[in-house]
């Protein structure tokens, strides 16, 4: 995800964006910048890096009180760690010019590389999946053409979605488990409990070779819904049973009957809907997202 800092930054320098990071060139240097989990990440691509000039940026970074920085082919991956504010853009910016003067009089003939025959030559960036690549025209066919093998070897895997469906049934069953046992002991349910039913159901639906589709991911959804109303019914019924000191069906079945029963059944069932709603969305943006990147390449777009 990409936060406005980063999103200002991108755009004062003429850079795009792919899905989660933004890039650009800069005299001689290709720039990708990205947020991460309570931090800020910069990658400066050169023309080339030597041992002269690792220590030169060594120094450089130093005098920044920059705490983390990792060695990349021909470039550099600088950290900024943020605790407990957001770091300044303004630094970042600073930074980033200093370093990139530095390259651009160090290499003044020389361009970025790209990124997967490693030539320096005229390329463009692509998303693919989530991360970004540099790369020249001719890699830019074999990339397309190797994803479309790709696709097409996908397409021959022994997927289906019954399978798929029988395994997000079977991987959701513990989910059960857990909220009677929330029902039991809390005397209550835990609508947090229901969660499990979408996590379990999508390992499930995978690992019986589930085709990774917006309909696969219909049927990861389908089944939780049913399964948490299933689950909620059982646990409910289990409850009762605790509550009688006896296990006796036909007046189970005529306790579930009574009107105030059903409609805290009917309540406790949707609160777990509305609680696992969001999860489910975040479900679906996930698998859409798989389904997205075994399907094309993206330039990289405006921001």
């Amino acid at each position: 995800m990409l936060w406005p800092g980063l999103k200002k930054l991108g755009r004062e320098l003429g850079f795009r964006r792919t899905n989660s990071e933004v890039v650009g060139t800069l005299k001689n240097c290709f720039i990708k910048m990205f947020d991460g989990n309570n931090m800020k990440v910069l990658e400066i691509y050169s023309p080339q890096v030597d041992d002269t000039d690792k220590a030169q940026i060594e120094g450089i970074i130093k005098e920044n009180k920059i705490k983390k920085h990792e060695w990349l082919d021909n470039g550099v991956r600088i950290i900024f760690y943020e605790y407990f504010r957001p770091y300044s853009i303004v630094k970042i910016k600073n930074l980033l010019y200093v370093l990139v003067e530095y390259f651009s009089r160090k290499y003044p003939e020389g361009i970025p590389q790209c990124n997967n025959c490693g030539i320096q030559k005229e390329a463009d960036v692509y998303s693919i999946g989530n991360t970004s690549k540099y790369v020249c025209a001719d890699c830019l066919k074999r990339l397309e053409r190797d994803l479309n093998n790709e696709y097409w070897e996908y397409q021959q895997l022994p997927t289906n979605y019954f399978t798929g469906f029988i395994g997000a049934l079977l991987f959701a069953i513990p989910g059960i488990i857990i909220t009677i046992l929330f029902f039991i002991f809390l005397n209550r349910l835990a609508a947090v409990s229901t969660l499990l039913y979408i996590i379990l159901g999508m390992k499930g639906y995978k690992a019986f070779k589930g085709k990774i589709t917006p309909i696969g991911a219909l049927i990861v959804i389908v089944v939780g819904l049913i399964m948490i109303g299933i689950g909620i019914t059982i646990a409910y019924s289990f409850f009762i049973f605790k509550e009688m000191k006896t296990i006796n069906m036909d007046l189970l079945i005529q306790i579930l009957k009574m009107p105030e029963i059903q409609k805290e059944l009917r309540m406790n069932i949707i609160l777990s809907y509305i609680v696992s709603s969001f999860f489910i969305v975040f479900q679906i943006f996930q698998m859409m997202k798989e389904w997205r990147f075994i399907k094309k390449i993206q330039k990289a777009r405006d921001i």
